[in-house]
């Protein structure tokens, strides 16, 4: 039965996302699962924003139904102690994930959700300008 699981998984993956690669300003290459990810990879870069997408770091949460499990992040910037999720499409699953997520560790978590919002966004050290509450 896990083999059907995984296999769906990756079919709806390919509905969603495009993985891509982004080169980083030290000449590294990071595989990104989405062009969203490589837009907010590139708006980080451009605002000198240090950032780290670590696929070991997991935050745990419970699923509706009431599976533990571990998010990955997207980003986690380092000098502002805060991650950030790019989401394009939001379920009513994705939705309990992320009240999960905040609920079960003490994290910060900005939430882009258009191409827009990576383009315009900004980060002030002093205020972390830019913090969303979770939808």
């Amino acid at each position: 039965m896990a083999p059907k699981k995984r296999a769906r998984r990756r079919k709806k993956r390919g509905l969603w996302s495009k993985k891509s690669d982004y080169s980083c300003l030290d000449g590294s290459v990071v595989s990104m699962d989405s062009t969203w990810e490589v837009a907010c990879a590139n708006r980080l870069d451009e605002l000198g924003i240090r950032w780290i997408r670590n696929p070991g770091l997991k935050l745990k949460y419970i699923t509706r139904g009431r599976r533990a499990r571990n998010y990955i992040p997207d980003f986690y910037l380092p000098d502002y102690d805060i991650y950030i999720e790019v989401k394009g499409y939001w379920t009513e699953a994705a939705r309990h994930k992320m009240k999960s997520v905040q609920e079960k560790n003490p994290v910060r978590i900005i939430i882009l959700e258009s191409l827009e919002e990576i383009a315009g966004f900004t980060m002030d050290k002093k205020s972390c300008k830019g913090v969303l509450p979770v939808i």
